[in-house]
């Protein structure tokens, strides 16, 4: 059992300690976490994606790719910082907690709640709008 104990913790660490590459965060920002962003991780580099109201139109918008870098205990996309344990947002400037995010497994999943978010959030300006969906 000790060994089994032992082996799970150097599992786990080597888990945490790898490169973000292929995954996805998924962050909430906000006064009422209700702004969110989707980044998307690539060997050195990451692109995020959000959402654009237009011409009352929700549109997912994409930043060019950026670099990025791992420390023991941050994701660093400055001008954050993303914290690897728990996973909160640190705005470096101001030094404070601006959001939190979660994992997801693969940049699909990532894509995929971006398309509901959008599509559940256009549902609601079309509500207020009057404008009937087909």
């Amino acid at each position: 059992m000790k060994y089994l104990l032992i082996l799970f913790i150097l599992f786990s660490a080597q888990l945490y300690s790898k490169s973000p590459s292929g995954k996805g965060l998924i962050c909430t920002y906000g006064k009422n976490k209700d702004v969110y962003e989707a980044y998307l991780f690539f060997n050195k580099s990451y692109i995020s994606k959000f959402l654009f109201l237009e011409n009352n139109k929700f549109k997912i918008r994409q930043n060019e790719k950026r670099n990025y870098s791992v420390t023991n205990n941050f994701i660093n996309l400055l001008p954050f910082k993303i914290h690897k344990k728990n996973l909160m947002v640190i705005d470096t400037e101001f030094n404070r907690i601006i959001g939190s995010c979660q994992i997801v497994s693969s940049h699909i999943e990532a894509t995929e709640f971006m398309h509901q978010l959008k599509n559940m959030y256009q549902n609601k300006i079309d509500k207020r709008l009057g404008i009937i969906s087909l």
